[in-house]
């Protein structure tokens, strides 16, 4: 057929292959009671409360929601001792990684950021014709090499992509790491500085970035309600910014983007302090449940401060991806990391943690 001309730098993104649907298993292999922990979701759902807030607000969808999010700002910068004026809203975090793009990046500019991570840091470079400059973790344990990130930045440079903990490793960069890769980059070359698993970081190393705020660093700070608040299915993230910042991002941001169901949903949430307190204790629970698993497996996974691991098999991840999936687990594979033998994995229950252990087994002893 005869269409427009496709920009030509959207050729090189690779469409977003998201973890495959329950249902979609269910009909595929005929199966029922199929577990999903392939998309860092909590297994204990969603705070009864935010579940109490949007069941209140179903009778109100006919009006446009609040484009603001006021009450969730008042709610989040009372929480978390900021300035109202420092948030910006998005259909789930990463509509903010295409705002930043959208804001501040131009065809031929450069991002520096980590390998493997989030692909959505990529996607919002090419998106507009940016460049993204990927750094390899160090080691088995997936360290940031921070001397290595900063050969990357050059005059070109507009953006640097930080994940901790990272998707898919779990790993963290240190606070003394992160201070000196901050305060050696160029004054206008813009931090993001992911945390959408912050919740879950035991390590009092670790660095929640609002410093940089108060020393004038262009910092964006991205958060979300789609793990620990389990509420992915409403799709809101959040960013914590200088108001400048928040104010050229605003510029390329869509009227009423954050749903009113979300919001409704999301500031009941933020004040459920015992359901975020189950989810870390169901997680840390889970990790040791995983770690013994593996260990009688003769597997280690790679030390995290996520709701996930990340561990090599040693056999092809696609597929164990399928050996596991006709016994009704879903995973995710590591070859779209890069990393062919290694799977990500989701810390759920601990009756979906003890069926993962054992599908594993038997998938891993039928591919020998």
């Amino acid at each position: 057929m005869n269409k427009p001309d496709m920009r030509s730098y959207l050729e090189q993104i690779k469409p977003y292959v998201p973890g495959k649907p329950v249902e979609e298993v269910e009909r595929e292999f005929g199966l029922t009671n199929v577990i999903k922990l392939a998309s860092n979701e909590n297994s204990l759902g969603p705070s009864p409360i935010a579940v109490k807030a949007m069941q209140e607000k179903i009778d109100k969808m006919h009006i446009y929601p609040d484009g603001n999010s006021f009450y969730l700002r008042q709610a989040l910068a009372e929480k978390l001792k900021l300035n109202p004026g420092q948030f910006i809203f998005g259909n789930g975090s990463d509509e903010i990684l295409s705002f930043i793009a959208l804001a501040y990046f131009s065809p031929g500019d450069e991002a520096v950021t980590v390998s493997p991570s989030f692909s959505e840091y990529d996607f919002a470079a090419r998106l507009v014709g940016a460049v993204p400059r990927p750094v390899p973790l160090r080691g088995e344990n997936f360290l940031y090499d921070v001397e290595a990130m900063l050969s990357q930045v050059n005059d070109k440079t507009k953006a640097v992509f930080i994940c901790s903990p990272n998707n898919p490793t779990g790993s963290v960069i240190g606070r003394a790491e992160l201070d000196y890769l901050v305060k050696k980059l160029p004054e206008k070359v813009l931090i993001v500085l992911d945390q959408a698993y912050i919740e879950y970081v035991e390590d009092p190393d670790h660095n929640d970035g609002f410093g940089y705020l108060n020393e004038g660093f262009p910092v964006v700070i991205l958060r979300t309600f789609s793990k620990i608040y389990g509420l992915a299915g409403l799709r809101i993230g959040y960013g914590i910014a200088p108001v400048e910042i928040v104010a050229d991002i605003n510029r390329v941001r869509e009227p009423f983007n954050v749903n009113a169901m979300a919001q409704a949903a999301a500031l009941a949430a933020v004040g459920d302090d015992q359901h975020v307190i189950r989810s870390r204790e169901m997680v840390a629970s889970a990790r040791k449940q995983i770690d013994k698993g593996l260990a009688e497996l003769g597997l280690k996974a790679v030390p995290d401060q996520a709701n996930f691991f990340f561990v090599n098999t040693g056999v092809d991840s696609k597929l164990l991806f399928q050996e596991m999936l006709k016994r009704g687990v879903i995973i995710r594979t590591g070859d779209i990391f890069g990393f062919p033998e290694y799977i990500r994995v989701t810390y759920g229950t601990e009756s979906e943690n003890k069926r993962f252990l054992e599908v594993l087994k038997a998938s891993l002893v039928e591919l020998s």
